[in-house]
């Protein structure tokens, strides 16, 4: 059963907070917001990005009667997920072949951080240059 929509954050391309129904641990958005989220949207054909689509030949893979599995979608785009229900939070990575060609290619997401002096500093700014990342947690 569906539980009732609750905020829910995603951590795709950027972070989105939208609302999700819950069922179990899959949630279940309203179609129309897939392109914000994932940068895809349901088509007849599948799910599609400007010219590119990824076929879909049964619909129902997806679909929910609340609206679209987000766990479902990002499978058939070939996207990891991470999902925390009790922080309703969900985690979408890169495709496969993205990390791929990331790890070929030697390139970091181009991530925004701040420096020592609080200024928010893009890794893009110091491309071809060697730098140190130190990244900790409390937890």
């Amino acid at each position: 059963m569906t539980g009732t929509s609750a905020p829910t954050t995603v951590l795709a391309d950027d972070a989105s907070m939208v609302d999700a129904a819950w069922d179990g641990d899959h949630p279940i958005i309203d179609p129309a917001l897939l392109a914000r989220v994932v940068g895809w949207q349901l088509e007849p054909e599948g799910l599609c990005r400007e010219d590119a689509c990824v076929p879909l030949p049964d619909h129902s893979t997806i679909e929910h009667p609340d609206g679209v599995d987000l766990t479902a979608v990002a499978d058939a785009l070939g996207r990891p997920t991470l999902v925390d229900v009790e922080a309703r939070m969900v985690a979408v990575g890169a495709s496969a072949a993205d990390r791929q060609q990331a790890l070929v290619g030697r390139r970091a997401p181009d991530a925004t951080l701040l420096d020592l002096e609080g200024t928010q500093r893009r890794l893009s700014e110091w491309s071809g240059t060697r730098r140190l990342l130190v990244a900790f947690s409390s937890w």
